[in-house]
């Protein structure tokens, strides 16, 4: 059904000139509510709206709050229905869902006056996908962004190690375990302290960019925006890989990895803050980690260690167990680039019409490129075409070329039958319960297993079929069953 609706919707893109404004028409007097993060640029986003006021023939009463404010504040004011004609970054589907009556339903008004979001939802389906509700409505309207990498994670390897070592680049598991071992054995970074280099490191478990958990590529399952808590789809069927003898595969191999004194035995805590900390180095600038995961060497690393690590490719499983041929790393462009809900527009507002064409001005490719360039995507809609390269920053750039050795990878997601587009897949209130109380009885299970097979305290090959039988009982046979149904209406089947 969905696709239909994308369809029926792009066709308003042969009306693209129904939302210009004449210089004869008259302005219309709104109301508008903003709710801005802090470190916002105000005098850029003042700017920017005053000219797409002017451009739209709309004349806005901004009411500003701060993310704190609105927090305080917002649940009072949607109860009392007292809300503000416009609202930008203020609410989201669950508030639409909870109060139905209080926002306009936005569908049929951007068809007739919204031809810029039109092209948004045409060329990128899953802005439409995650815009519509379970009954094909609209409340808020999303952001593209257009310029993030297909990947959030890159594993980096201190390529400084290797050359000192007169190492190659890991390309089996196998052959990085040689390597991990061999890191492990030497010191390394030169400082006296043959006992001080981390071999591996991660941070999280499940749906942690990361994590090493990233490795269930090499065994052929292809995750899909992080795979939140352990879901994925092959050859059309919604899976878990937390109940996949591919993870028991994963779990054997980072066992013997941790067995062995090659992950670091602070990675099992999640800590973000202390995860970058040893990445950064000991007191003395001496680098002490040999692969780790992160969004960046800059940003993973720190200024003064980051020329030393370079993107490892997606490793070949070398091991006996489930071979594969095609090793896969996650595909994270549509989660990267789509945010949800930056504007809504009231019940209560007399002109949905020219409420819509004010949005959609933002969607526009010159208010766009202002939009992001100025700092104000996380707040304002805005949609950056994937051929506008120009609103890249030296930074992005940077970060795309860390993920081209993954290219290769990315480019063999099978769009139909592997991409699994949890974020923008839709369920009933009863479905979504249903789910919920679900997924906390089988995260209730994953979670008090992985680290007790990682570390050894549970026997992985004696005791695999009993932690099976636990997430199969805690429900996540019936989780995979309705989520199966929302990814095939997804693809409108």
């Amino acid at each position: 059904m969905k696709r239909f609706v994308c369809i029926l919707l792009s066709c308003a893109i042969l009306f693209g000139g129904m939302g210009a404004v004449s210089a004869e028409t008259p302005k219309t007097a709104m109301t508008g509510l903003i709710v801005l993060p802090e470190g916002t640029d105000r005098d850029a986003l003042n700017a920017l709206l005053g000219e797409i006021a002017e451009d739209t023939g709309v004349e806005i009463a901004w009411e500003e709050k701060t993310e704190k404010e609105w927090e305080k504040e917002k649940n009072k004011r949607i109860a009392a229905g007292k809300l503000p004609d416009l609202l930008f970054n203020a609410v989201n589907d669950e508030d639409a869902a909870a109060h139905p009556g209080l926002f306009t339903e936005l569908s049929i008004l951007s068809f007739r006056h919204a031809p810029a979001m039109e092209e948004m939802f045409s060329n990128e389906p899953d802005t439409l996908a995650l815009a519509v509700d379970a009954d094909e409505s609209i409340y808020c309207v999303p952001a593209f962004l257009g310029v993030e990498p297909a990947c959030e994670t890159v594993m980096f390897i201190n390529r400084t190690w290797l050359d000192a070592l007169n190492l190659s680049m890991p390309r089996t598991l196998a052959d990085l375990k040689n390597v991990l071992t061999a890191f492990r054995d030497s010191d390394c970074n030169g400082n006296g302290d043959p006992n001080d280099e981390i071999p591996l490191d991660y941070c999280g478990w499940f749906g942690s960019p990361y994590s090493i958990t990233n490795l269930i590529g090499s065994w052929g399952v292809q995750l899909i925006n992080g795979g939140p808590d352990g879901f994925f789809a092959e050859n059309g069927e919604v899976k878990n890989y937390a109940a996949d003898d591919r993870y028991r595969a994963l779990l054997l191999f980072a066992n013997e990895l941790y067995a062995e004194g090659l992950i670091s035995k602070k990675a099992t805590r999640g800590e973000q803050e202390d995860y970058l900390a040893r990445s950064h180095g000991d007191k003395r600038g001496s680098a002490i980690v040999g692969v780790a995961f992160g969004s960046s060497a800059e940003a993973q690393f720190g200024e003064a260690l980051k020329d030393q690590y370079v993107p490892l490719p997606p490793l070949d499983n070398s091991s006996d167990m489930l071979t594969t041929s095609e090793a896969r790393w996650t595909y994270d462009y549509s989660g990267l680039n789509i945010r949800p809900c930056r504007a809504s527009v009231s019940a209560g507002c007399a002109s949905p019409e020219a409420a819509m064409r004010f949005i959609d001005a933002f969607y526009r490719p010159e208010y766009s490129e202002k939009t992001f360039r100025s700092g104000l995507s996380g707040v304002l809609p805005v949609y950056i075409r994937r051929e506008n390269t120009e609103a890249m920053s030296p930074e992005r750039e940077t970060e795309r070329a860390e993920r081209q050795p993954y290219a290769e990878a990315l480019s063999n997601v099978d769009m139909v039958t592997e991409y699994y587009p949890q974020a923008f897949m839709n369920y009933t209130p009863e479905e979504e319960a249903a789910l919920n109380a679900g997924m906390k009885n089988v995260l209730k299970v994953t979670h008090q297993w992985w680290p007790r097979f990682l570390t050894g305290k549970a026997d992985i090959v004696a005791e695999w079929d009993v932690y099976v039988q636990q997430v199969e009982e805690a429900g996540l046979p019936e989780i995979l069953a309705i989520r199966q149904h929302a990814f095939e209406a997804y693809q409108g089947k």
